[in-house]
């Protein structure tokens, strides 16, 4: 990356900015020197370990997990048994005191939470997966600071200085402007976007929570500070940095303060910086928002930025065909093309709330109507309507408009939480076929599976949150619970049974393409995957019903699903020459074409 390049494109964001250039310049020469060999060795590869189908990832809260960092280390067989080559670590910077929004409020970017352990141990951590061939993510909070970090300290005792790295403005009329057009994050917990704090007489901005105060990017010093941040990280040996809340660290008067396009050009100069010091560090997006939106954070191939996003609107379709038994919705999706050097990161379930943000014209073109739908979906997932195994909890939840999302572990939201309290055998096989139907939607995907804690175990619901006045109010906690050791569930074996065939079926042939094979019958999913050598391809099946269902393999022949092919799952051979095949409840094929000696039936 030529640093005519890099100049180039800080002074198109900041004009002028040359000191704070030169600045820049120095960071970069400085963390390149001193980053070690090993992590040079691993440079040479640059980010191209995203794009291998041996990367399947889990995502957890340490404290949840295995109470510390030291903790962590002796747990790692868990990981290594289960086939995990990537986790992400939830917050574990040191966050703010008391309320700090699940560690996502950051006091100091280059401590640890001292509840889980310091700096020191968290190299060891690094140093202890990297040897077990496992990466590590971390979590950067780059929208905003805690109101108790230095900078905002410093701010409130009047340093001008450190005024400017926040937005914030001495009369009320600039914040009521921005008001009118700005949406609320919280609109039930946290309204508005602006705190005033008398100690300084100034209305500073707080998208979130009134002790996040949102960093002002129009200030290059607030760039350079946050760049030596990531590259902190990076040479600390962390291979991936997921950028929390990336859509709002550009604001402009009059706009909805979102997904500007100032918020490329940052993320661009940021993977520009990266791919000079640090290659092999890869940039993970968090950015919830529409799907053609979305999209657009990955770049272009001129102009690149994040090396992987949340496949977001993959989750809730997962969960919208579940509970309709549909698997039009998700054939619907129109979201799975991305650059040649990004991914997706697939998932079924994470920290976060499950939102119904639905294509409505597609709902409507499949016959339902949109808000009756959503209405549907938001009671079958807290388990009030009739026929829902179901049990979850609702989240920002509002009286007037009924409208909400909804909470739950991914076993719970399955039906494993009410077959086991109603004592109810079928309902339990069925769950579990359920866990495994959704399970095999994600890992068998292009793109890096990513695993929640707790869910490869088969973890219930945890309602101890609301014994805990700080979570109470937050029904997020209740599969956000201490990690049970104690669990019993086959689901551990499920899960690992589909992680170890997803490395077997693809080893070093990745996925090229995929495309959905449309049938008839809407109960069933269809997906042909082009794998990179020799053109091989891998047919997949997934039956949403807890019914038998059938397929008319005539409707397959003009995709070219013909003679026999072998089940890589569970080894079972089917012919899609004979007229029609048979999936049982819940069941899904990953198919394979057999050759003509392990066909058995030529």
């Amino acid at each position: 990356m030529c640093r005519d390049i890099v100049r180039e494109k800080f002074l198109n964001i900041y004009p002028g900015s040359h000191d704070e250039l030169s600045d820049l310049f120095k960071l970069m020469e400085k963390f390149r020197n001193e980053r070690n060999i090993k992590l040079k060795k691993r440079d040479e590869f640059g980010s191209q370990w995203i794009k291998s189908e041996k990367t399947v990832g889990i995502m957890l809260y340490v404290d949840l997990f295995s109470e510390n960092l030291e903790g962590l280390i002796k747990h790692s067989d868990h990981f290594v048994d289960l086939g995990i080559t990537l986790i992400h670590l939830m917050p574990l910077l040191m966050p703010r005191e008391g309320e700090n929004d699940g560690g996502y409020a950051v006091k100091n970017y280059r401590e640890i939470d001292r509840r889980i352990g310091d700096m020191a141990t968290f190299k060891e951590v690094i140093s202890h997966y990297h040897n077990l061939g496992i990466r590590i993510c971390i979590d950067y909070v780059i929208n905003h600071t805690s109101d108790d970090h230095l900078w905002a300290q410093k701010a409130l005792a009047g340093d001008k200085n450190y005024q400017n790295y926040y937005i914030m403005y001495d009369e009320e009329f600039i914040p009521l402007e921005f008001e009118k057009t700005l949406e609320d994050v919280f609109p039930k917990i946290a309204p508005g976007n602006f705190t005033y704090k008398e100690e300084i007489r100034k209305w500073v901005m707080t998208t979130f929570y009134p002790f996040q105060w949102d960093l002002n990017y129009k200030n290059p010093k607030v760039f350079n500070e946050m760049i030596e941040n990531l590259l902190f990280f990076s040479n600390l040996g962390v291979d991936m940095v997921r950028l929390d809340a990336i859509p709002y660290i550009w604001k402009e008067v009059g706009t909805k303060s979102r997904n500007l396009h100032k918020v490329h050009l940052i993320l661009n100069l940021f993977r520009d910086v990266l791919a000079v010091v640090a290659p092999s560090t890869a940039i993970l997006g968090e950015a919830i928002v529409a799907p053609e939106i979305i999209l657009t954070y990955f770049g272009s191939e001129e102009l690149p930025e994040c090396h992987c996003l949340y496949n977001a609107s993959y989750m809730v379709e997962i969960w919208n065909s579940i509970a309709t038994r549909d698997g039009r919705h998700i054939s619907r999706m129109n979201n799975t093309k991305t650059l040649e050097e990004a991914v997706w990161i697939n998932y079924a379930r994470c920290h976060d709330d499950i939102g119904w943000g639905l294509d409505n014209y597609n709902l409507e073109d499949m016959g339902f109507e949109p808000y009756s739908h959503k209405d549907f979906l938001i009671k079958f997932y807290s388990g009030e309507f009739n026929e829902s195994f179901a049990v979850g909890e609702l989240y920002e939840f509002n009286k007037l408009t009924g409208d909400a999302r909804n909470s739950g572990t991914l076993a719970s939201l399955a039906g494993l939480e009410r077959a086991i309290f109603n004592n109810d055998r079928y309902q339990w096989e069925l769950a579990l076929k359920r866990i495994e139907l959704i399970n095999g939607l994600f890992i068998f995907r292009k793109g890096i599976p990513m695993i929640y804690s707790g869910d490869e175990v088969g973890q219930l619901n945890d309602y101890s949150y609301k014994l805990d006045k700080t979570k109470s109010h937050d029904s997020r906690w209740v599969h956000r619970g201490k990690f049970n050791w104690e669990a019993k569930s086959p689901v551990f074996e499920i899960v690992k049974k589909i992680i170890d065939l997803r490395k077997s079926v693809y080893k070093d042939n990745p996925i090229m393409k995929e495309e959905v094979v449309n049938i008839s019958n809407n109960n069933i999913l269809c997906i042909k995957q082009t794998l990179s050598k020799n053109s091989d391809e891998i047919f997949m099946i997934f039956n949403f019903s807890e019914d038998r269902k059938w397929v008319y393999n005539n409707e397959l022949g003009n995709h070219g699903i013909k003679g026999v092919w072998r089940d890589t799952l569970y080894g079972k051979k089917i012919s899609f020459d004979e007229e029609t095949t048979l999936l049982g409840p819940y069941e899904f094929f990953v198919l394979k074409k057999a050759c003509n000696c392990e066909t058995g039936f030529l």
